[in-house]
């Protein structure tokens, strides 16, 4: 299938159009921001259309804010210039499956998934040779949802990974998450994300929202969607993909060292990406989650669902807070020398005392009921009356993931005997 050249002109004008609605072009340092975390974890396994991972449950989304909506405005962030982007002018491909209608969009994006070069063909939804697979070992909390997730870099181009904690993607990079419901007793299509790289500094985000069956169609969906097929899945708008991807300076969360690094990564994994000669520099020396399983459990979980996103001193939401739960390379020689650690652990949280405790920590050795950020994470606002503005992360996701909410319990009770309580 050979793919679709755009003219010049509507190349041009959709990046103009990007620029428009963002305020202009900013230089950009951070891969994600935005509220304080959540993450989906669980074991990943081989589907019809790549890897994917079942975290069971009924499922619902990641990412997003609270905030209004507006379907017409498109959600780009910015990563730094370099020069693998400099002699790259904007959006160059669109890739349509055989016999699609590819609509574009004011921003030069597909209106339909099937023109964005995910499947090779439709019908049977096979994803394109040129697309890979891959799964995180640490994953981000979609309150159940099974995900499938995919890339596809321009051929002949590495990531530029010589900042090993903020990659630079090229140009016309593609990312996509698929999103499963188990609807009827049935696993079923709801949504796939797309991350476009459609020029430097410049990514255009949105979502497609599949038909009731999960296989005829999935159209463009800006301005998001509560209370999907009947459940608590919340598809997030447009506008509030930025208030997680804001957090890291190349606009990507879960694609990343730590996550790819991990021994339960699987499809194109950190040492796939060197074996492939996808990345311009390998990591120096192994990339290891500190700490003996439970500590790695809980320091993963925190690193993917509020690090990347929130927790972060490269422009997430949450930085301000000098509470930073990103695992950086430089700082994996210990437990005790991560962020997580030093700027959390027996520290107090004069943000948010926890109603009825005597004092409140982020994290409290020994003592969860002391401890915000457990505290914080194992809540829904509105859920047993539960008051606004009280659960982590604190946007889109509806359903607490009770399994690693209880890792994080173990962690801060370990060592502690009896003194550890829940």
């Amino acid at each position: 299938m050979r793919p679709l050249r755009l003219p010049l002109a509507l190349l041009a004008f959709a990046i103009v159009c990007v620029v428009a609605a963002c305020g202009g072009i900013q230089s950009s340092e951070g891969d994600g921001g935005g509220g304080d975390a959540a993450a989906d974890s669980g074991g990943d396994s081989p589907t019809e259309s790549g890897v994917s991972e079942d975290s069971g449950g009924d499922g619902r989304a990641e990412a997003g804010n609270e905030a209004g909506t507006d379907a017409t405005m498109p959600d780009a962030t910015l990563d730094a210039p370099d020069e693998s982007d400099a002699d790259t002018g904007g959006p160059v491909f669109i890739y349509p499956d055989a016999g699609a209608d590819c609509g574009l969009g004011a921003n030069g994006e597909p209106l339909d998934l099937s023109c964005t070069g995910l499947y090779s063909d439709w019908a049977s939804k096979t994803v394109a040779p040129d697309v890979q697979p891959f799964a995180p070992g640490y994953v981000f909390w979609s309150d159940g949802a099974i995900k499938s997730r995919w890339i596809a870099l321009p051929a002949g181009q590495q990531i530029d990974t010589s900042s090993m904690d903020d990659w630079t993607f090229p140009v016309d990079t593609r990312i996509f998450k698929e999103f499963k419901l188990v609807l009827g007793g049935t696993p079923t299509r709801v949504e796939t994300r797309l991350l476009w790289k459609q020029a430097p500094g410049t990514w255009y985000r949105t979502s497609y929202r599949w038909s009731a069956d999960g296989q005829t169609s999935a159209t463009e969906l800006t301005a998001g969607e509560m209370n999907v097929a009947g459940t608590t899945y919340e598809i997030p708008s447009q506008l509030e993909c930025a208030d997680c991807h804001g957090g890291r300076p190349s606009g990507v969360l879960g694609f990343e060292v730590v996550a790819l690094s991990a021994p339960s990564a699987t499809g194109l994994t950190m040492a796939q990406l060197v074996s492939q000669n996808l990345v311009t520099t390998p990591p120096s020396g192994s990339v290891t989650v500190p700490g003996d399983p439970t500590a790695q459990a809980a320091l993963g979980w925190l690193h993917m669902n509020c690090g990347v996103t929130c927790h972060n001193d490269t422009g997430g939401l949450a930085s301000g807070t000098n509470f930073w739960m990103r695992l950086n390379v430089g700082s994996l020689g210990s437990v005790q020398t991560t962020d997580t650690y030093t700027t959390g652990w027996n520290v107090p949280d004069q943000g948010y005392p926890i109603p009825g405790a005597t004092k409140s920590y982020r994290f409290h050795a020994c003592d969860v009921p002391e401890s915000a950020a457990y505290y914080r994470a194992s809540l829904r606002n509105g859920v047993n009356g539960t008051p606004p503005g009280t659960q982590m992360p604190p946007i889109v996701t509806h359903v607490v993931d009770n399994s690693d909410v209880a890792a994080l319990a173990a962690w801060i009770n370990e060592g502690c005997g009896d003194a550890g309580h829940d």
